[in-house]
């Protein structure tokens, strides 16, 4: 876990929050169904995008192959946000506004790091259900 999610998740414990259902899952399910609950890890994940996903009602997510240790420069002047991911993966988030394919394409030269997948959403339950496999 990276140092944005440990201290995700340190927040939750000390204030005693928890991602809301709506945040992490659809109106149908709750979040015993959602593929990503689980692991500390994957739960500070799930505040993480659910933060994001408040300030940026429509958003990108890209998913780095590796750890980018400069990524969090890059994108930072353009309201975007970053995460290491349990399985060693980063995790970034950007606003809506922006051109997802151009920051992939950028992101993916800039740090040397592949492409393992990239999305648009609006919804953060989406966001998880599609990025679940790399929550675990």
């Amino acid at each position: 876990m990276g140092l944005l999610g440990k201290a995700i998740a340190i927040n939750n414990a000390h204030t005693g929050s928890v991602s809301s259902k709506e945040d992490v899952t659809s109106k149908e399910g709750d979040a015993s169904e959602s593929p990503a609950s689980g692991s500390s890890a994957s739960l500070g994940v799930q505040s993480f995008i659910a933060s994001f996903h408040r300030k940026n009602p429509h958003f990108h997510a890209v998913v780095l192959q590796g750890i980018g240790g400069d990524i969090n420069s890059m994108i930072a002047c353009h309201g975007g946000a970053v995460v290491d991911l349990p399985g060693g993966n980063t995790l970034v988030l950007l606003p809506g506004a922006l051109d997802r394919e151009l920051f992939a394409h950028r992101l993916c030269h800039s740090a040397g790091l592949p492409i393992l997948s990239q999305l648009s959403a609006d919804a953060s339950f989406l966001a998880l259900e599609t990025l679940s496999p790399y929550l675990q």
